[in-house]
C-alpha cells in the first residue's frame, strides 16, 4: 500500500475540519436559536420590554451571525443529498429561514423613504412653483398698480377738475337752496 499523498492528507484535514464544523454547527444553532427566541420576545411590535434601538449595531451582527450559521447548515445537508428536489422539498423552511427578507424589507423602506423624499421633493417643488405664481401674480398685480399710479397721475388734473366740478354742483344746489329758504322767509 502506498503512502498518502499530501492531496490525500490535505483531503482528510479539511474532511475532519468540515465535520468538525458541522457538529460546532449542529451544537451551536439550538442555542443561538434560544438567543434569537429572546430577542423577538424583547423586540415585539406590539409590546416593549426593552428599547434594542441602542443596540442595533450588536442586532444586526447577531442577525448575519444566526444567518452563517444556518447558510452553514444548509450548504452540510446539500452535500448529503446533492439532488435539488429532495433538497427542496426536505429543507424548504430552512432555506426560507435564510432567505434575506429582511434585504427585502430593507430594500422596501429604502425605496419607501426614497419615494417619499422624492413625494417630499415634489411637494417642495409645487411650493416653489406656487411660490413663483405667486411672485409672479404679486409682480402682475404691482404692475397694474404701477399702471393704475401712472393713470391716476396722468388723470389727476381731470380728477381734480371733477372734483371741483361736484363741488361746485353742490355748492350751486346749496345756494339754490338757500336762495329758496330766504325767499320763503322774505314772503
Amino acid at each position: 500500500m502506498a503512502p498518502p499523498t499530501k492531496k490525500k492528507k490535505k483531503r482528510e484535514q479539511l474532511r475532519k475540519a468540515l465535520r468538525w464544523f458541522e457538529h460546532f454547527t449542529d451544537k451551536v444553532i439550538p442555542i443561538l436559536l434560544v438567543a434569537l427566541g429572546i430577542v423577538l420576545i424583547l423586540e415585539n411590535p406590539l409590546w416593549t420590554l426593552v428599547h434594542l434601538e441602542e443596540y442595533e449595531p450588536w442586532i444586526t451582527i447577531f442577525d448575519y451571525t444566526i444567518v452563517t450559521f444556518f447558510v452553514a447548515d444548509l450548504i452540510f445537508k446539500w452535500f448529503k443529498v446533492k439532488k435539488l428536489s429532495t433538497f427542496l422539498k426536505l429543507y424548504w423552511i430552512e432555506i426560507l429561514a435564510v432567505f434575506p427578507f429582511y434585504f427585502i424589507f430593507r430594500l422596501y423602506t429604502r425605496l419607501g423613504t426614497l419615494l417619499r423624499i422624492s413625494s417630499e421633493i415634489r411637494e417642495a417643488q409645487t411650493a416653489a412653483h406656487e411660490a413663483l405664481l405667486i411672485r409672479e401674480a404679486s409682480l402682475i398685480r404691482e404692475a397694474e398698480l404701477a399702471k393704475e399710479v401712472r393713470l391716476l397721475r396722468e388723470t389727476r388734473p381731470l380728477v381734480r377738475a371733477l372734483r371741483l366740478g361736484q363741488r361746485l354742483l353742490r355748492l350751486l344746489k346749496g345756494r339754490v337752496l338757500l336762495g329758496k329758504t330766504l325767499a320763503r322767509r322774505r314772503h
